[in-house]
């Protein structure tokens, strides 16, 4: 069988993971910035200034690096997962069912790749960049890892391409996905109770993001919360437990966009490098962080 995408569909395919949904949003995302920032100055407390321009310099590597590995993702792994294709299903604005569809297998994969990224060290060492936040504005969104390829996100989208959904629909969906959640990432709305049922809200990510013992992992979903319930890892806001955000081990430079991006990884090449041998090697890599050889 000879390959079915031409290089011009490549290229296509690439400018389509630059995240559209982000560049239409972007005034819509400004302005929310800057309600925020103008909403917790008036309630008598300090916006977080130097931890948002940190944040916008994470954001600003993690644009440059994740540009780069497209060309393998999309343009390599993706392209021939849809080559091999069980079959092919026609996504356009004109085909609801299908669009429903194909929002309810990405936020699937997104629950399980955020699930697995908090239990899976080599995955966590790039997912714990964003939880390197100890104040939950708008901007604590905007910091996301450097190390695109090692994190191994992408992988659990390719079996939606596998099935015939076009790598341009499957990464797009997963890019609005993306847009949606930085809407969740502030102090300001309070819990609405109801709504956790389906939707992920800021309450409910507030919850995600805490590192305290009731509130550690759990509530990975990205739109929907349902699968958090399906699945055993929702937990509600409480008044009565304060949450404290930022990592259980933050980093030793905070204000360094090179330290936050990289510390854990480092940390995790060193541990394999004292491995006793490769089974221990292998934990090191693929164990829930924090675990320890027998």
């Amino acid at each position: 069988m000879e390959f079915d995408l031409s290089l011009g569909q490549i290229s296509s395919l690439l400018h389509h993971a630059k995240n559209p949904a982000l560049a239409a949003m972007l005034p819509v995302i400004m302005a929310a910035i800057l309600a925020e920032v103008l909403a917790i100055e008036l309630k008598g407390r300090r916006y977080p200034w130097k931890d948002s321009l940190v944040s916008a310099g994470v954001a600003v590597g993690h644009a440059l690096l994740q540009a780069l590995a497209n060309g393998v993702i999309v343009g390599g792994l993706a392209a021939a997962a849809y080559h091999f294709r069980l079959f092919t299903v026609n996504v356009s604005l004109h085909t609801p069912l299908r669009l429903l569809a194909l929002f309810l297998l990405a936020d699937f994969a997104f629950y399980w790749e955020h699930r697995c990224s908090h239990s899976v060290n080599l995955m966590w060492a790039s997912h714990s960049v964003h939880h390197s936040i100890e104040r939950m504005v708008l901007t604590a969104s905007f910091r996301l890892a450097w190390t695109p390829l090692l994190s191994g996100v992408f992988l659990f989208y390719l079996p939606i391409v596998w099935l015939g959904f076009a790598p341009q629909w499957v990464f797009g969906m997963a890019s609005a996905s993306l847009v949606y959640q930085i809407f969740v990432h502030t102090e300001l709305a309070p819990r609405v109770g109801w709504l956790e049922w389906l939707f992920n809200t800021p309450s409910a990510h507030r919850v995600h993001h805490a590192s305290n013992d009731l509130y550690i992992d759990k509530n990975f979903g990205g739109v929907l919360l349902i699968w958090d319930h399906l699945f055993g890892t929702y937990q509600a806001e409480r008044a009565d437990v304060p949450i404290r955000f930022g990592l259980i081990h933050p980093r030793s430079e905070p204000a360094n966009p090179f330290v936050i991006a990289y510390q854990e990884l480092w940390g995790v090449v060193k541990s394999v490098a004292r491995a006793r041998d490769w089974r221990e090697a292998l934990g090191r890599l693929f164990a829930p962080p924090g675990w320890n050889a027998p």
